[in-house]
């Protein structure tokens, strides 16, 4: 039976529409927003569905639709706009430093050139690098989006330098775990700490002291795909999870089992069981948001009838699929193949 790619199968929480259009709103009005949504081929409906989910190349071509309306290539979320061609100067002052350690001192000086709200601070261990974003003022406010991009825009371009993922210990989060912390294993590659006192993410050491070549024909495909390549960069390939879904993408219809996927695995069960649960999680939730994803982006790029989406899926009948795609968006299946493809 087909199946959806990995990467356009995966979703993520309606949580960063909406902020990516927060600032648009505001400022062009709902119009505008309804506009840009459209452009990046989402249906407005959307925003009326509490748990709605959009594709990762919705995300993209969204994040470069309000970019482009507010010439702002980071969405309105700090309290300076960052100018169209930003992105682009920052990765020419890169490209001729000696090692990764050395650019990302550079990353951090030119953001703190443009932000006015928080600053960036970098300090340096043995074993780690640590990025923090830290407020300027008591009052200034926690945008996540902002916080969430920040942390991915260290990690991404530190890592295209490098021409591999880079190493990540640890990123702390300036805010308590939200709804959509799920998504996070498509963004972070390592543990997520949440209610820190600043956000920051703890990159390898030996990574940093990397010496690294790029040249500029290369960094015009990378700012071409931008945010491609930096948001979505890599899964954390020692996540149980991220491990889990690759091996559930391609059996979702021979109805696969923990015991099934602890054997593929070289685990037992109750190994396994413990790996998900040190994630804050545990394997039938990730095989359901598997299955949410893939029926998602078959709805929405298909005309698959409901039953045999159902079947390709491991369920028996389509009526424990229309309960379950309930659960998970608050609508059945065709309401919101309705409502997901704009008119």
């Amino acid at each position: 039976m087909p199946k959806a790619p990995p990467k356009a199968a995966v979703t993520v929480s309606a949580h960063f529409l909406r902020a990516m259009l927060a600032s648009l709103e505001v400022q062009r009005g709902t119009s505008a927003a309804h506009a840009a949504m459209l452009d990046a081929n989402i249906s407005p409906a959307l925003l009326d569905e509490p748990e709605a989910r959009i594709t990762r190349p919705q995300f993209v071509a969204l994040y470069k639709s309000v970019a482009a309306a507010l010439d702002d290539e980071m969405l309105g979320l700090w309290s300076r706009p960052i100018r169209g061609g930003t992105l682009k100067y920052l990765m020419l002052s890169l490209l001729d430093a000696p090692t990764v350690l050395i650019a990302l001192n550079r990353f951090v000086r030119f953001w703190n050139l443009l932000l006015d709200d928080y600053r960036l601070h970098m300090s340096r261990r043995n074993e780690w690098v640590r990025i923090a974003l830290v407020r300027r003022g008591a009052d200034v406010p926690v945008k996540l989006l902002g916080h969430e991009l920040m942390m991915k825009l260290a990690h991404g371009i530190a890592s295209w330098l490098l021409g591999r993922e880079i190493g990540v210990l640890r990123v702390d989060l300036a805010f308590s775990r939200p709804r959509h912390a799920d998504d996070y294993v498509y963004l972070y590659p390592s543990e997520i700490c949440f209610d820190a006192s600043e956000s920051s993410i703890f990159l390898a050491g030996h990574d940093c002291a990397s010496s690294f070549k790029r040249e500029k024909h290369q960094l015009w495909s990378f700012l071409k795909r931008a945010p491609e390549d930096w948001a979505f960069r890599s899964f954390h390939r020692g996540s149980v999870s991220a491990s889990a879904r690759e091996y559930l993408e391609q059996r979702l219809d021979g109805t696969p089992t923990v015991r099934h996927l602890a054997d593929y695995m070289h685990l037992s069960v109750r190994t396994l069981n413990r790996k998900f649960a040190a994630e804050g999680t545990h394997f039938q939730q990730v095989k359901n948001a598997v299955r949410r994803d893939v029926a998602i982006h078959r709805l929405m790029h298909s005309n698959v009838p409901i039953g045999n989406l159902a079947l390709e899926l491991g369920y028996g009948n389509p009526a424990a699929f229309c309960r379950a795609f309930r659960e998970w968006t608050g609508s059945t299946p065709q309401a919101y193949r309705q409502g997901a493809r704009p008119r």
